[in-house]
């Protein structure tokens, strides 16, 4: 009775985790609902089968986040605005999808499932963006796409925003194209073809949202691909970055003349859109409050604070357009430096795992893919709060999941395999 219990859990843990990670590709509202069912049930097991998550070799990992959610609820506790701040501070809760995912991950029979319900999102998600592109219509939205140039439309998927869809689009694709050519098996073999498709796509995706950002941390992510692969994958990935530069450049042409017109944009700094702008009033709010911050949810009235309405400066921001930035200023430079160390320690984590495991095994493959689509939403967040941004760093706890696995504890791990499926 007690393993029939145990496997219907298991079960119903994967299905609203899968579902929570399909739909996160098109719908915050069904993705978190999805992910509170899947959590709910995984609470339920973890109280029934009496296992501690967070023990064992991530205890470190677990510690820093734990260091930063404290830092960051003493920040909203000395601010005037607590409601406010505890509303902003909820989203915070999307922690919980690493212990959940990592455990999920960590079955073989689930491993594989998880990552083709992401796959198939991706592909749907980036054929309709490029639907979007190419005619402009927005279907189950009440408002149309902002049009680009030539008759071309920036894509935005099923978000609001071209820069959340391009974000997205760009760290899923790395994950799912580091996993299709980090596999040991051939390459255009099922369901790997699968899997590779998916990336591909996003990658054009991601091109057709016009997100300036996203699109310039592509190579980058490949370029590292390729150093993880080995040499003899240079001239591959110097032929897929040829042919991804020349169709942007055929299809998106005025891409170019975007980054020239930001690139000159940003660097005079005295129009209120340049980031230097931007980033100059962030520090000002840091300046202001180095220790603490002004908390969750309160930088648009700190940013608009620094304004100087006698140089017609009148546009507010929700937030400092870079993540370290954006933390230093809602939770003081402490709370930056937990943001940070968070990122040291999932590093440092997912590097033991690659230099300790086979090179064809799963745990060194996802540890790669990991690897790279971090470093792919960490470099979106130089010019965006992208941690900010809800839709985005649901995936990125995800795909955290998805290479920490193998470092769940030696008892969570038997946890894990004694729970079978029927």
């Amino acid at each position: 009775m007690t393993a029939n219990r145990d496997s219907l859990l298991n079960n119903v843990i994967f299905f609203f985790f899968a579902l929570f990670i399909f739909s996160s590709t098109f719908s915050i509202a069904l993705s978190q609902i999805s992910f509170g069912f899947s959590l709910l049930a995984f609470v339920i097991l973890v109280i029934l089968r009496r296992f501690n998550p967070f023990v064992g070799n991530l205890r470190n990992f677990y510690l820093a986040i734990g260091l930063y959610l404290l830092w960051m609820t003493l920040s909203l506790l000395v601010n005037d605005s607590i409601p406010k701040s505890l509303s902003a501070l909820k989203e915070e809760w999307l922690f919980s999808v690493i212990p959940v995912g990592v455990y999920l991950f960590r079955q073989k029979h689930y491993r594989g499932a998880l990552v083709i319900a992401l796959a198939a999102g991706v592909i749907i998600v980036s054929i309709y963006g490029i639907i979007q592109h190419f005619t402009g219509v927005n279907w189950f939205k009440d408002y149309g796409l902002i049009e680009a140039a030539n008759h071309t439309f920036y894509a935005i998927g099923g978000f609001r925003h071209n820069l959340t869809y391009g974000n997205y689009l760009a760290v899923a694709a790395m994950f799912l194209t580091s996993l299709a050519i980090l596999r040991g098996k051939p390459l255009l073999s099922a369901p790997n073809l699968v899997i590779l498709v998916a990336g591909m796509l996003g990658l054009v995706g991601t091109v057709m949202s016009y997100s300036r950002t996203a699109v310039a941390a592509l190579p980058l992510g490949l370029i590292g691909l390729t150093w993880l692969k080995g040499k003899r994958w240079v001239l591959a990935s110097t032929v897929v970055l040829v042919l991804t530069a020349g169709l942007t450049f055929l299809f998106v042409g005025t891409l170019a003349y975007k980054y020239k017109l930001a690139f000159e944009r940003d660097l005079t700094g005295q129009q209120e859109s340049s980031r230097l702008f931007i980033w100059k009033k962030s520090w000002a709010i840091i300046a202001d409050h180095p220790v603490l911050g002004v908390g969750q949810g309160n930088f648009e009235n700190a940013y608009a604070a620094k304004l100087d309405t006698t140089r017609h400066e009148t546009r507010t921001r929700p937030h400092a357009h870079n993540d370290i930035l954006n933390f230093a200023a809602i939770a003081g430079i402490p709370g930056a430096t937990f943001f940070i160390l968070i990122w040291v320690t999932l590093y440092y984590h997912l590097h033991q795992i690659w230099q300790r495991s086979d090179p064809r095994s799963d745990k060194r493959i996802f540890a790669g893919a990991a690897t790279m689509a971090g470093a792919v939403f960490f470099l979106t967040s130089l010019t965006e709060a992208t941690f900010a941004d809800e839709e985005v760093r649901q995936l990125l706890m995800a795909i955290w999941a998805a290479g920490l696995w193998p470092m769940l504890s030696k008892k969570s791990e038997d946890e894990a395999n004694e729970i079978k499926s029927p």
